[in-house]
């Protein structure tokens, strides 16, 4: 029976120890290491707001880099509205929009200029507005596209001609 009552002894030692452990563990003496394993970490983060300096790059330029890029952008938008007129299933929308762009453009190029060549520009404005306000207004037929297309397609003969920046950088407002 001895034997027995040691063996009961050891195993009430055993209980004790898981206990105490048990315990110990409950009441947070686990290491850090531990602690830091079994608590969630907050997944919400904030993010830092970024620092913006913005530059004024349009006082850099200069009269001829200005006619430059409003003349690229006009060839942008011109051939956009070419490409599109001929396509029978082209977007009204994408056709409106590219036309009153590159009128915009044409706007743009005539403020950049003197009045010796805004005489030649006056003509070419006032027929491309009347194009526009079709345009914008929707009501063509399929031959009248073509005709629209035409008539856009010299009139962009004849901006390239007398328009080009290389024939007109003397007579740019700024120039003096």
């Amino acid at each position: 029976m001895k034997h027995n009552s040691r063996n009961s002894s050891a195993n009430k030692l055993v209980a004790l120890a898981a206990g105490g452990c048990l315990l110990l563990a409950s009441g947070g003496c686990l290491p850090e290491t531990w602690q830091r394993k079994f608590i969630r970490k907050s997944t919400h983060q904030e993010r830092p707001s970024p620092i913006t300096q913005f530059q004024d790059y349009t006082r850099a330029m200069t009269p001829l880099d200005r006619y430059r890029k409003h003349y690229a952008m006009f060839d942008y938008w011109n051939a956009d509205l070419l490409a599109g007129l001929p396509d029978r299933h082209a977007n009204a929308k994408a056709i409106r929009h590219a036309s009153k762009e590159a009128l915009t453009e044409l706007q743009a190029l005539r403020g950049l200029l003197q009045e010796d060549v805004v005489g030649k520009l006056d003509p070419l404005l006032d027929e491309r507005g009347r194009l526009d306000r079709q345009l914008q207004q929707g009501n063509y037929t399929l031959s009248q596209l073509e005709s629209i297309g035409r008539m856009l397609d010299k009139q962009t003969r004849e901006i390239h001609r007398t328009l080009y920046w290389r024939d007109v950088q003397e007579s740019l407002k700024g120039n003096d």
